[in-house]
């Protein structure tokens, strides 16, 4: 059953029925995305999906993501467009999507709608790229390169004039490193393991998040004056000393995914104990 789609905002009607139609299959036991995602959550999803719940607001980018898609059908000849590839990993069926594939130039490219945060790249973008590049050839398909064509939604030409490390424009080609064949195999093949143990349930536990998984900003300590407001300097590691006259203020880090972003929070006991341990924390500190 797919999570319900909600409109609490009163947004027109078409943009609904465009969420609730969406025709996204996939297929197989996994797919690429959830593959290299966190495998509790994807447990979780799979056991409270029928109580999910997602407001059409929050699945605008996505939408607009999908119109860039179909753009590319226009990409003519020697491309191949948004074809799902299939291939037999330890028992599972693993199963992803690319967006074009150029078969002269032997590159495939990824088009993502983001933000210009973004814009040196991101880890999960390699990973992505690199199972697809591998599930290509499985299926016969080479290809030598891998690129995000990045579309910044949030691009502002003040910015772009001010500051030379800010995106020059709003479109960015990134290049993504390339793994080795064998690597990334393995590195399937252990995700694979461990999508398979959260499924499982051995001992009727799930494994943890990761902090990167779970977006953790990290904890930071700020030098202060006595009773100052502004912090003189952000560290991230704890200092062994502090300088005379100064004061440090311990910033425990925030799980920006689970406390915005992740729609199985509220039936995970990690999240829970977390926010138990900052309240404890805070408790502590008053």
């Amino acid at each position: 059953m797919a999570p319900t789609i909600t409109n609490k905002h009163g947004l027109p009607e078409a943009l609904v029925a465009a969420v609730r139609n969406d025709p996204y299959a996939g297929g197989g036991d996994i797919s690429v995305t959830k593959l290299i995602d966190s495998p509790r959550r994807r447990q979780l999803w799979l056991e409270h999906q029928d109580g999910i719940a997602e407001d059409v607001s929050e699945r605008i980018w996505a939408l607009l993501g999908q119109a860039v898609h179909h753009i590319l059908e226009r990409a003519g000849t020697d491309t191949l467009v948004e074809q799902r590839l299939f291939a037999e990993v330890d028992g599972w069926t693993l199963s992803g999507q690319f967006d074009r594939l150029h078969l002269g130039q032997k590159t495939l490219s990824d088009y993502k709608v983001t933000t210009t945060y973004k814009a040196k790249g991101d880890e999960n973008w390699t990973r992505q790229l690199n199972v697809l590049r591998w599930l290509a050839h499985e299926n016969g398909l080479i290809v030598d390169k891998l690129e995000i064509v990045a579309i910044f939604r949030d691009f502002r030409r003040s910015e772009a004039d001010r500051n030379p490390d800010y995106p020059q424009q709003a479109v960015k080609v990134i290049e993504i490193p390339v793994w080795p064949l064998d690597l990334t195999e393995k590195y399937i093949k252990e995700r694979i393991r461990l999508h398979q143990v959260a499924q499982a349930r051995v001992h009727g536990e799930l494994p943890l998040c990761t902090d990167d998984e779970r977006w953790f900003s990290g904890d930071k300590w700020a030098l202060m004056k006595p009773g100052g407001k502004r912090a003189l300097r952000v560290l991230d590691e704890k200092p062994e000393f502090v300088q005379e006259g100064l004061v440090l203020e311990h910033r425990p880090g925030q799980y920006r995914r689970c406390e915005q972003y992740c729609e199985v929070a509220s039936w995970c006991t990690q999240w829970q104990n977390t926010q138990t341990s900052v309240e404890t924390y805070a408790t502590d500190s008053e």
